[in-house]
């Protein structure tokens, strides 16, 4: 009864996703567990007090969204969490309770603090924050949101995780570093405040600052399943990056164009800004080889350690090192590099476009990066891609400066028509997985738009699908699910019969969870529409599914490359 109940809160979580109803309602019921179900109420544990008031305001909202799932009027019924007693006594604390900030308190259900956690970040729950002092002097202690789910698109079905807040960000880092003050805290602050000494910004290939770019930074980071992995990895690292001996190495693999680049680089943002006093050296492979071959020339001259520059700093960031690896030259150079750094607990950050255990690197440093924070970043599912081409267009072509009346861009007849969401979900269906070319595929379009605007007319699926033609080999491509079913039942060794029908051994319970949650994914399909191809399944059955999917994708890292491994076969057969 406890899975049922689990069930029908996780659909009325995503009917108000649907409907765009307030992000904080969505935020407290995907914090209460569900306690149980009977045939007329559905009863659920809210986070806190302060939940339970704010989830009774809107009971009627929810309560019609349990009878659209269920068929049935059922009642709500919100019941205080296991800590209220403890909540209470709280509530009841003197207001001129000191200001001064503790060690991060253990919650109320237990969950550690980041000291304690794993380096796996996306394997525990963030230990919760207090909220800001300002609102209340006994408010309650809730669960920092890690992301916004977005608004547009909200009633069209695509569930996507955005970046985090500015704010939210800020907490985070905060939090990680156990709670205590930023560096620029002072116990009493000075009437004004002194700057910190400026310290010269590595340079840009053009001569501009790193730190300048903003593309680069978490915040515009837009990341879901496939690499969210990766992403709270690389904040943590950036959070702890002054804590020796602690979140040593980072390694991050994918292929090439989907968001390494842009992590790796947003640490180094983040430390420059933040941590100005961290020494930090970044350079992707030919960066680093070029360095190494004016340092072998300058070693003829004079008896100057080779690449001091890099032994010298305290977070080391080199990009593809696929590419030094495989220069036998550099490769010792390489080892003992990572070697001295590793021995002496200094920071590393890696990316490639394969694991360790591929890289054919020494035996010693591969079970090091294996035994650090090993992430891989995936291709984009179809609602990170619509989410990707969103934000690029709303943020870099339509939040563009408008052109002056005698420029070159105005003489031309203007810059980038308007895209609608509609154009959006077409783009996301008939585009590739490669980021950088999503961003330029963008581009092509608002272009193609404002062509179109200016002629009267306006951008067509036509249009769009002849640009994704130059771009990607897959575009316009449609997926059955019987194609879907073949591939999974070929991979798992199950029968048509077996993989529809109502037997549940585990091997075939795997092969229908992934095979449901693949044909949601790539077939364009509704629950109910899927379900009728799987054995007449209801809409609950099949989102039970693929909520096993994406829980196993969380708590296995080796399910996503199985996943991406799968897709590509249902997508070379189609």
């Amino acid at each position: 009864m406890d899975e049922e109940a689990s069930i029908i809160l996780g659909d009325a979580i995503a009917f108000c996703q649907r409907d765009g109803q307030d992000a904080r309602l969505i935020n407290m019921l995907g914090q209460s567990r569900a306690v149980s179900l009977t045939e007329d109420t559905l009863t659920i544990e809210a986070p806190s007090r302060f939940a339970i008031a704010q989830l009774k305001k809107h009971q009627p909202t929810i309560e019609a969204y349990l009878e659209e799932i269920a068929f049935a009027p059922i009642a709500l019924d919100i019941v205080a969490p296991q800590g209220a007693a403890a909540e209470s006594a709280a509530a009841t604390a003197p207001a001129t309770a000191p200001t001064a900030s503790p060690a991060v308190p253990a919650s109320a259900d237990g969950v550690p603090t980041i000291e304690h956690q794993h380096s796996d970040v996306s394997r525990e729950t963030m230990a919760p924050l207090p909220i800001a002092a300002a609102t209340s002097t006994n408010a309650p202690v809730t669960h920092m949101p890690i992301a916004h789910d977005a608004a547009a698109g909200a009633d069209s079905g695509i569930a996507i995780k955005n970046t985090l807040s500015a704010d939210d960000f800020r907490r985070m880092m905060n939090q990680m570093k156990g709670g205590a003050p930023t560096k620029s805290t002072q116990a009493a602050a000075p009437a004004s405040p002194i700057p910190a000494p400026t310290v010269p910004a590595e340079q840009n290939t053009d001569g501009a600052p790193l730190a300048a770019n903003s593309k680069f930074t978490f915040e515009n980071f837009v990341y879901g399943p496939e690499n969210s992995h990766a992403y709270r990895s690389a904040l943590k690292f950036a959070a702890l990056a002054d804590e020796r001996g602690t979140c040593t190495s980072l390694f991050i693999y994918g292929k090439s164009g989907l968001g390494k680049t842009h992590l790796l680089l947003a640490i180094k943002n983040e430390l420059a800004e933040k941590s100005p006093e961290i020494k930090v050296k970044y350079a992707n492979s030919q960066a680093y080889l070029d360095d190494l071959m004016t340092e072998f020339d300058r070693q003829k001259k004079s008896n100057a350690p080779i690449m001091q520059a890099y032994h010298g700093v305290d977070v080391l960031i080199i990009d593809d090192i696929q590419n030094i690896i495989g220069k036998r030259a550099s490769v010792d150079y390489f080892f003992q590099l990572m070697d001295e750094f590793i021995r002496n607990n200094k920071k590393v950050v890696i990316a490639a476009d394969r694991a360790p255990k591929d890289l054919s690197m020494d035996e010693r440093l591969t079970s090091r990066f294996n035994a650090g924070m090993l992430c891989l970043v995936a291709e984009p599912s179809y609602e990170m891609k619509y989410k990707i081409l969103q934000r690029y267009y709303e943020n870099t072509i339509a939040a563009a400066p408008e052109a002056g009346d005698d420029s070159l861009l105005a003489a031309y007849g203007g810059d980038g028509g308007h895209l609608t969401d509609e154009h959006f979900k077409h783009m996301a269906e008939v585009s590739g997985t490669n980021i950088r070319e999503l961003e330029s595929f963008c581009e092509r379009c608002a272009g193609e738009a404002g062509d179109r605007e200016r002629e009267g007319g306006e951008l067509t699926f036509d249009d769009i699908d002849t640009i994704a033609s130059q771009y990607f080999d897959t575009s316009a491509k449609k997926i059955n699910v019987q194609t879907v079913q073949s591939v999974i039942e070929e991979q798992y060794g199950v029968t048509h019969e077996e993989l529809i029908g109502p037997r549940r051994n585990a091997n075939i319970a795997k092969a229908r969870h992934i095979a449901i949650y693949l044909a949601i994914e790539m077939c364009e399909m509704t629950t109910t529409a899927v379900g009728a191809e799987f054995g007449n399944r209801n809409h609950s059955t099949v989102s039970t599914s693929y909520k096993k999917v994406q829980k196993m994708i969380q708590e296995d890292r080796t399910v996503t490359e199985d996943l991406k491994s799968l897709r590509d076969k249902i997508t070379l057969r189609s």
